[in-house]
C-alpha cells in the first residue's frame, strides 16, 4: 500500500483515533506522525510509552489552540451555509492553526523517515485552511466567491498540493478523521441523517472511507465498520469473461469486526458479496440512515462532481519547500454530464438552473 488516502468517520467514542493510530504494529509506531486535534491519542500514546514506545512525531494542537471552538460549533457553522469564522477575531487563529501544520510538517517531515500520516480530526484544519484563502485570494488564485468560489478555487487545490507535498516526503499512507455532521437541505437539517464532514473532494481522493459505529456484539469493544469505499478491489484479465476482466470487491459492505487485522485478512481472502457472513451486510437501519452517501445514483454524483471541482481547480503555491506535486490531466464532461452537475449545484445553492449551468460552462 503507498501513497494512499485513507478517511475515517464515526459518532464520538467510536474509536477512530484508535483506528488510525494502529495502522502499524506498535514495534513500528516511531513512523507515525501525528497531528492532534483533540488530544483524542494520549491514551494510546500513555500505552505505547510504558512499553518504551512512542509516535516519531506527535503534536497536541488542543494544548497550542486551547481557545478555538470546538469542532461541532464550526460544523454547525458550515451546515448553515457560513464560513467558520464570524470575523477576523476567529479567522486569525484558524489561519494560525492551518499555518502551523504546515510548518510543522515542513521542518519536521524528513524525508523517508515517516510511513504514516494521522490529522486527527480534520475539521479545524478544512476551517483554518478556508480562513487562508479567504484572506489570500489573490494568491490562492480566488476570482470569486460565489458558487463555492473560495472552496472550489482555493481550499481543493491546497488540499491537493498538501497530500502531493506529504507523499513527497516518502509517505505512504495519510489518515484524516472525521466527526459526523447533520445535512442540511433547504436551510433545514435533514432529520435522521448523518453524513462525513469532510468535503466530498476527500472521497474522490481516497481509497478507503470508513464509518464507525459501536456494535457492543464485540467483546473486546471493537466498532463495526461500514465501507463507504474502497479501491482495494481486484482487477485482472479474464479471457472467459465478456469484457476480457474480473472485478473483485475485497471488502464486504459492512465489516463486523472492524481493526485492520480484520481489513487485511479480507485483502488476503477477499469477501463473497452474494453470500455475506453475519454482520457483513448493512441493516435497513444504517442503509437509510447513509442512504445519501451509498446508493449508485448518489455515488456516481458524488464522483462526478469531485471530478467537475478537479477540472476547475487552478494552481496555487507549493506548500513544503523543495517539493513540486505534478499536474494531473483534466477531464471533460460531457454536455449530459454538467447538466446534471448543474442540477445538483442548483439544489444545494439554491439558485436557479440556468445560472447554475452558465457557472459550470463558464458563461
Amino acid at each position: 500500500m503507498a501513497n494512499e488516502v485513507i478517511v475515517i468517520t464515526g459518532a464520538r467514542g467510536t474509536g477512530k483515533s484508535s483506528l488510525a493510530a494502529t495502522f502499524l504494529p506498535p514495534e513500528e509506531s516511531r513512523f507515525l506522525y501525528v497531528h492532534d486535534s483533540e488530544n483524542s491519542m494520549n491514551d494510546i500514546r500513555e500505552d505505547l510509552q510504558a512499553s518504551n514506545l512512542d509516535f516519531g512525531r506527535y503534536v497536541d494542537l488542543e494544548a497550542l489552540f486551547p481557545s478555538l471552538p470546538k469542532d461541532e460549533d464550526l460544523l454547525d457553522r458550515i451546515n448553515l451555509g457560513n464560513l467558520p469564522w464570524v470575523d477576523t477575531r476567529l479567522q486569525s487563529p484558524l489561519i494560525r492553526y492551518y499555518q502551523t501544520v504546515i510548518d510543522d510538517l515542513a521542518k519536521n517531515l524528513e524525508k523517508g523517515k515517516f510511513k504514516v500520516y494521522i490529522l486527527d480530526t480534520g475539521e479545524k484544519f478544512e476551517s483554518g485552511m478556508a480562513a487562508w484563502v479567504d484572506a489570500n485570494k489573490k494568491k490562492a488564485g480566488v476570482s470569486t466567491l460565489a458558487y463555492g468560489g473560495l472552496w472550489v478555487q482555493g481550499v481543493f487545490p491546497l488540499y491537493r498540493q498538501f497530500f502531493s507535498a506529504i507523499f513527497a516526503r516518502g509517505v505512504e499512507t495519510i489518515i484524516l478523521c472525521f466527526h459526523l455532521k447533520t445535512p442540511w437541505e433547504d436551510k433545514r437539517p435533514v432529520i435522521g441523517k448523518v453524513e462525513p464532514s469532510g468535503k466530498k473532494l476527500l472521497y474522490f481522493l481516497s481509497k478507503l472511507m470508513i464509518w464507525l459505529e459501536h456494535d457492543f456484539r464485540n467483546a473486546d469493544g471493537a466498532p463495526a465498520g461500514l465501507v463507504l469505499k474502497e479501491r482495494w478491489g481486484l482487477l485482472k484479465p479474464d479471457p472467459t469473461s465478456r469484457d476480457g476482466w474480473r472485478r473483485r470487491r475485497m471488502l464486504p459492505q459492512r465489516i463486523p469486526h472492524c481493526t485492520w487485522a480484520d481489513i487485511l485478512n479480507y485483502l488476503d481472502v477477499g469477501c463473497d458479496l452474494a453470500n455475506p457472513k453475519d454482520g457483513e451486510k448493512m441493516s435497513e437501519a444504517e442503509l437509510e440512515m447513509i442512504s445519501p452517501l451509498i446508493s449508485d445514483k448518489q455515488m456516481e454524483l458524488m464522483i462526478l462532481s469531485a471530478q467537475k471541482e478537479l477540472v476547475e481547480l487552478q494552481q496555487s503555491p507549493v506548500l513544503f519547500p523543495q517539493v513540486q506535486p505534478g499536474g494531473e490531466p483534466q477531464k471533460e464532461f460531457s454536455d449530459a454530464e454538467i447538466r446534471e452537475l448543474a442540477r445538483i449545484k442548483a439544489k444545494e445553492e439554491g439558485i436557479p438552473f440556468p445560472v447554475a449551468l452558465r457557472a459550470l460552462r463558464g458563461g
